[in-house]
């Protein structure tokens, strides 16, 4: 029994010679709209709804009375094996809301409540509806892994052979680790995915699946049948909802946009728009999204384009602070004013679009213990001539054409309070700067991979695709 169910259970059980008032107390606090009645051992004797009692008041039963004297004697039960379908169905035959679940010994092992199987059950709906997005070849390149997993935002793949049988499983952090080590993007997905994943025999019910990710600290957990078939994949972020990321963000926003003119004569880059809303407003909606409700807007070019807009945020949902800069303070001069920030601060340039997941960032700077972890991005520029290596006059290599890979700044950077203490006061000071004073004090600065959907839009080359791709839904 997870630590779940015996919470619910230690809320729901009482004595059936407890008092209605006794109940009445007990239910207020569980919240479940029921109570169950058990003997010794949780030997199931009666279920009490708020329903019975709402009747016993209306007949002037006396609240002193015990709650056994009020309560279904003999309530609807099940075995435990039965799956969240047959519980919703068996419900809806006896139109009740509630379901105790025993051995065969007639001990309480759960209680059903109908609320929490339909979102169950939506989640386990939407967790087989997905597999069409998320299963993959073996066979197929990290870089066609790379596109479905952009597409799918599931952040791991299913690799499966002879049509749906499991055979691995792929994550965003198998494909980062994967670049970091230099592999091709053209090898084979299976060789960089875990063979022998964590799975779950159908029917599975979401309490267990939620325990299981936790035992084992991982965030999918695919769900096959007795064939070795995968049925569905459910996430972590399905099961466990958290409203907010533990992360305050500060967007550069005073760039002049130069290379965009005269698109930015007077309209700050920012707000140039992309679809029918302003970048801008496209990577606060992102924050939003990510949990993270602190934003600070870095100013200076035509600020008041900004604030009219946004306002103090609310209207977004999020809490905005404008941190106007008289004289232009570079990529990172602004960031000293953060530096009694409670944890770590999300820095980025607003001028790129995104999909990166801003969690498994964190978790990937905390892992690694960075005191700045910067967003890069593979480049990959190819020669259009033959390479000759020599030494003095012999040849001794020539490479017809050759790619050379590069990683760049993805202007995206988690950073924590103390490094803001490298940051001179009022001096332009660029996030580079700030860098090389982190390496040069000998302290851990990362690069985290960034394979999801992302653009610079620095050039009108740039915003033009932006447009594009805001049009096909790529954002």
């Amino acid at each position: 029994m997870n630590s779940q169910v015996e919470q619910l259970l230690e809320s729901v059980v009482i004595s059936p010679n407890a008092s209605i008032t006794e109940a009445i107390g007990r239910l207020d606090k569980a919240g479940t709209g029921g109570l169950v009645l058990c003997s010794t051992g949780r030997k199931l004797c009666g279920f009490l709804s708020d329903g019975d009692i709402r009747r016993a008041i209306l007949h002037g039963v006396s609240l002193e009375n015990a709650c056994g004297s009020i309560a279904t004697r003999k309530p609807v039960t099940v075995q435990s094996s039965i799956s969240v379908a047959e519980a919703l169905h068996l419900m809806n035959r006896h139109d009740i809301n509630h379901l105790p679940v025993i051995d065969e010994n007639g001990d309480l092992q759960n209680l059903l409540l109908r609320k929490d199987l339909i979102e169950e059950n939506e989640i386990l709906t939407a967790a087989g509806k997905r597999l069409e997005n998320v299963v993959i070849s073996p066979a197929a390149s990290i870089h066609d892994a790379i596109t479905r997993l952009d597409k799918a935002g599931t952040g791991a793949l299913l690799l499966c052979s002879d049509g749906l049988r499991l055979c691995g499983l792929l994550t965003d952090g198998d494909i980062r680790r994967a670049i970091l080590r230099g592999i091709p993007m053209e090898a084979a997905c299976e060789k960089i995915a875990s063979p022998n994943p964590v799975t779950a025999q159908r029917p599975i019910p979401v309490g267990d699946a939620l325990y299981l990710m936790n035992q084992y600290d991982i965030n999918h957990l695919p769900v096959v049948d007795g064939q070795g078939n995968v049925v569905a994949l459910l996430l972590r972020k399905d099961l466990v909802r958290e409203d907010h990321l533990s992360l305050s963000a500060v967007i550069m926003a005073g760039g002049f946009g130069k290379r965009l003119l005269p698109l930015t004569e007077r309209v700050p880059k920012p707000m140039l728009p992309v679809g029918d809303r302003p970048l801008l407003e496209l990577t606060i909606q992102k924050l939003h999204d990510s949990g993270i409700r602190d934003v600070n807007l870095t100013t200076h070019y035509l600020p008041e384009s900004i604030m009219n807009h946004f306002g103090n945020g609310e209207a977004f949902g999020v809490r905005l602070n404008y941190l106007q800069e008289d004289n232009p303070l570079g990529t990172a001069g602004g960031l000293r004013v953060m530096k009694n920030a409670n944890g770590p601060i999300l820095v980025l340039n607003g001028d790129i679009l995104t999909g990166v997941s801003l969690e498994e960032m964190l978790v990937f700077h905390r892992e690694h213990g960075a005191e700045l972890t910067m967003g890069v991005r593979k480049y990959e520029m190819k020669v259009p001539y033959g390479v000759v290596k020599c030494n003095d006059v012999r040849v001794e290599e020539i490479r017809e054409k050759p790619s050379l890979d590069f990683f760049i700044n993805a202007g995206l950077y988690l950073l924590e309070p103390s490094a803001c203490d490298c940051i001179p006061e009022e001096r332009r000071f660029d996030m580079t700067d700030l860098i090389r004073a982190l390496l040069d004090a000998g302290r851990t600065v990362v690069g985290f991979p960034i394979i999801e959907y992302w653009l610079d839009v620095g050039r009108y080359e740039d915003y033009k695709r932006a447009q594009k791709d805001v049009r096909n839904g790529r954002i």
